[in-house]
């Protein structure tokens, strides 16, 4: 018996398969969920001790095109009334190659201009 896939049964395995790729990397644009987050905006980003940037840093700046492992958001301090919503990290991932294992927060308008928060990102039960 001979058995012929048809376009939409190769079209649904190939969107199975891609589906399966992208949960196992982890990596996201900023989404619903947690994870590695790429910063869009053209603003450098502090990692702070605190949702406000009267913290200290506790790592390095991020800039655009390198990843923050984002966890959940809070509310902090509002900067220049773009809004006052921080998540809070736990790792950075510069473009230049160098990763860090810093937990912190960052001003989410400077990160992904808070599109994770607007599409659904857990809140904080903590800090």
């Amino acid at each position: 018996m001979k058995f012929t896939l048809g376009r939409r049964g190769a079209m649904a395995g190939a969107v199975a398969a891609l589906t399966v790729g992208a949960l196992a990397a982890g990596v996201t644009t900023a989404s619903a969920t947690s994870g590695w987050t790429r910063l869009s905006t053209s603003h450098g980003v502090g990692v702070y001790g605190n949702h406000t940037s009267t913290a200290g840093k506790v790592t390095s700046d991020v800039f655009n095109g390198d990843y923050v492992d984002v966890l959940c958001w809070k509310r902090g301090e509002n900067i220049a009334n773009q809004g006052n919503v921080w998540y809070y990290v736990d790792n950075e991932w510069h473009s230049s190659g160098w990763y860090g294992n810093a937990s912190g927060w960052v001003y989410a308008p400077y990160t992904d201009a808070s599109y994770a928060w607007r599409t659904g990102l857990g809140e904080c039960n903590f800090g």
